[in-house]
């Protein structure tokens, strides 16, 4: 009776081991590849073996759970490895970024370094540009003082070829603009003014070797750019008709020319043509204003004359020392210069008015390079500084 109640108890047990019952067969357990499973104690052992197989269970549920925990390491290890690998991924990433935005800030705080100090440099340049534009007005004011021409050997027309400055060096010369033929003289009104101007004008072109039909139709083409018609000057010359046929499209001005670099613009001049004529002509605010035959260069100071011959080239070896005084000394006497059918005498001048400085100015490494043109007033009045351009004249 003892032995059925133990029986019936453990049958009943919640403590009791699923597995008890088909767990009871080692061999088999082997041959399935697993470990044995000991067998809980049967119920001939009576009712106190109950207690003991509730602690059989126990165990056993305990074993099983190492063995599950065992056997998903390799899984849990390769998670831990994964964060691992995309944490580094992500580190250095971050670190890349870093390392870029750091260049990209000390790239463009370095570009602000230094256009600071470009900006002070330049500021630096033109204050010394501007005193030696205002040194060189008192100069020609004290030169008009002293004589009443103007010649190659007055202090105004020395170069500087190096001037010491704070962190620097400054380097420049004047220029007697009237020196040069005027390109504005071929708008004179007057119709026999101009043949004058312009028969100097192509015996320039001619001692430059230009081509007297190019020549000719340069003159007519600079006369239409700058008169104020519209009618065409003979066959070479071109109003608005004419430029409007260009690629792009322009009209001319029909004013004075103010610099010569508008030549550029004008029909039938190339860049080849512009640098030969370029050192010999300028472009001054008024019309008919005379040559300096003191200070003219070789090509202008021929041009002058019909057939340049002795008289011209011993003037002009001679001049630095002996500068002409008046016009009677270029036109009268033995030792004249110009006779009959060369130059009028209205288009010579041994004074000059219009003067331009080319200054160069180098400031730490900054550069300037300044054209000041400048009208010296013949009645003795003040010079005083009418334009200013950069890097052109």
């Amino acid at each position: 009776m003892a032995r059925e109640l133990a029986s019936d108890q453990q049958h009943r047990s919640p403590g009791r081991c699923a597995d008890s019952h088909r767990g009871g067969d080692p061999a088999g357990q082997r041959r399935l590849g697993r470990t044995p499973v000991p067998v809980p104690p049967g119920p001939e052992e009576g009712v106190s073996s109950a207690g003991s197989a509730r602690r059989w269970c126990n165990a056993e549920r305990l074993r099983r759970g190492f063995r599950n925990q065992s056997g998903s390491g390799s899984r849990g290890d390769y998670a831990v490895k994964r964060q691992r690998g995309i944490a580094l991924i992500t580190a250095i990433l971050v670190v890349a970024l870093a390392t870029v935005a750091a260049t990209a800030i000390l790239t463009s705080a370095n570009i602000a370094v230094h256009r600071a100090a470009n900006l002070q440099d330049s500021e630096r340049a033109w204050w010394y540009a501007d005193g030696i534009e205002s040194w060189l007005l008192t100069i020609l004011e004290r030169d008009i003082q002293d004589n009443q021409y103007d010649g190659l050997g007055d202090i105004w027309a020395k170069p500087v070829d190096y001037l010491p400055i704070d962190e620097g060096a400054a380097r420049g010369q004047m220029v007697d603009l009237q020196g040069r033929f005027n390109l504005n003289n071929l708008a004179v009104p007057d119709k026999q003014a101009f043949d004058r101007q312009q028969a100097v004008f192509l015996r320039l072109l001619r001692y430059l070797e230009i081509d007297s039909f190019q020549a000719q139709g340069l003159a007519s083409a600079i006369r239409d750019w700058i008169d104020t018609d519209t009618s065409p000057t003979g066959y070479d010359g071109g109003e608005d008709a004419e430029y409007l046929g260009f690629n792009p499209p322009y009209r001319v001005p029909n004013r004075l020319m103010e610099s010569p670099t508008e030549l550029l613009a004008v029909k039938g001049v190339t860049r080849e043509l512009y640098v030969k004529l370029r050192p010999y002509v300028t472009a001054l605010p008024q019309v008919g204003t005379p040559i300096n035959a003191n200070t003219a260069p070789e090509p202008v100071l021929f041009a002058l004359a019909r057939e340049p011959g002795p008289l011209q080239k011993t003037f002009l070896e001679e001049r630095v020392r002996k500068p002409a005084k008046n016009i009677g000394e270029l036109t009268g006497g033995a030792n004249a210069v110009f006779g009959a059918g060369d130059a009028d005498t209205t288009m010579l001048a041994t004074s000059s008015s219009y003067f331009m400085l080319q200054a160069e100015i180098f400031v730490g490494s900054g550069r300037l390079a300044l054209y000041s043109f400048y009208y010296r007033p013949a009645q003795g009045a003040a010079p005083y500084v009418y334009a200013r351009s950069i890097d052109t004249e």
